[in-house]
Parts: structure tokens; C-alpha cells; sequence
């Protein structure tokens, strides 16, 4: 995992997913009214992507409704992977992460599908 990553709160790395992933965006997506609804609902417990494994699959519903497919391994307790790719594709030649968590793996592989460098 790059060092981008590792310096994020959670709270950034869910609002990262949700903005570049989930298309929670709009023109105003980054004004300080926006982030405060974000906070708002992510303290309520709701948009853990990174963290919650109920909502890292929202992460993957949201890509499957978009035609991606999607490869899950689980290595050992602290060591996943996850590929992502359009439905098209040959899953060795798609976005891809390793990650120390289930919901890490899924959320950085799809930020990689979304073209986000990271």
C-alpha cells in the first residue's frame, strides 16, 4: 500500500470511496457544507468503506451494477486481495490491491478501476 494511503484518516479514505467510488459528488462535493454532511452521517456509522465489512460491499454492488467484475482472495487473516475489472475483461490485466483487510483491498482496488492514482 503507497504512503498516500497510510497518511488518510478514515474519514478521508471514506470520503475519497465515496466521492471517486460511490459518486456521492456533485459541484459542491467539496464545500465545507458537503464535508459536513459527510462527517455528519459517517460518525452516525453510516459510509465506513475502509472500514466496515457491510459497506466495503456496497462498494461492490455499486461496481457490479456498473458492469465490473470482481476477484476476491483471501491469502491468510491479514493479508486480501482484490481485482476489479469491466465484465470484458481478462481480470490479470485489471486494477488491483493488496491490503491487510478485507474492506481496504476492495476500496483501493476500486479507486485504481475509478483511475484514481493511489
Amino acid at each position: 500500500m503507497n504512503n498516500y494511503w497510510n497518511n488518510l484518516t478514515s474519514f478521508e479514505r471514506n470520503l475519497l470511496v465515496g466521492v471517486k467510488v460511490m459518486n456521492f459528488s456533485n459541484e459542491n462535493s467539496l464545500s465545507e457544507n458537503w464535508r459536513t454532511s459527510f462527517s455528519y452521517h459517517h460518525d452516525l456509522g453510516m459510509w465506513n468503506f475502509s472500514t466496515n465489512p457491510r459497506q466495503a460491499y456496497d462498494v461492490i454492488e455499486k461496481l457490479i451494477d456498473e458492469g465490473h467484475a470482481i476477484e476476491i482472495k483471501i491469502h491468510n487473516y491479514k493479508q486480501f486481495s482484490c481485482r476489479i475489472a469491466l465484465s470484458t475483461e481478462i481480470l490479470s490485466g485489471t486494477s488491483f490491491s493488496d491490503a491487510e483487510t478485507f474492506q481496504e483491498s476492495i476500496c483501493l482496488a476500486a479507486l485504481r478501476a475509478k483511475g484514481v492514482s493511489i
